[in-house]
């Protein structure tokens, strides 16, 4: 993504239901005690257990909100992670590849669910499978995921 001062890049994992398992962020150059905040455990481990998808399966993203109302970050159904304070520009970035590029993949996603992974795994319906995982990486430095 593009944060305040350089490029901003993240991975994301995800499991079958499209729920973040883990993330992973990390900057060129942002500053020191604001926005480099976005590599901190305190700021990555907010997104586990957020979902891409609202309840009607409509792709909504994540997005990195000031005064969300939930700070602990409880709720794990309102699509949002408290911002880091100070750090607008970053967050935004971060909101930016968690939304907007990751939409580019949702006829992917959506793809996904539908393949039987009987003949690859010797499992079940993917969309069944819990075990499975999706890692994606964002780069809004090149325009897409990877």
């Amino acid at each position: 993504g593009k944060g305040l001062w350089d490029a901003i890049w993240g991975f994301v994992a995800l499991d079958a239901d499209y729920v973040v398992q883990g993330v992973f962020f990390d900057h060129k150059g942002e500053t020191p005690g604001l926005g480099a905040n976005i590599k901190e455990r305190f700021f990555m481990d907010d997104f586990t257990g957020e979902k891409l998808f609202d309840a009607d399966n409509n792709f909504v993203g994540i997005t990195a909100a000031k005064g969300n109302a939930d700070p602990k970050n409880d709720n794990k159904d309102d699509n949002e992670v408290d911002a880091i304070a100070g750090a607008t520009i970053t967050g935004d970035g971060v909101s930016a590849m968690l939304k907007s590029d990751l939409r580019l993949y949702v006829p992917y996603f959506q793809k996904l669910k539908n393949i039987s992974v009987d003949s690859i795994f010797g499992g079940s319906k993917f969309s069944n499978s819990k075990n499975y995982r999706i890692l994606v990486r964002v780069d809004y430095t090149i325009g897409m995921i990877r």
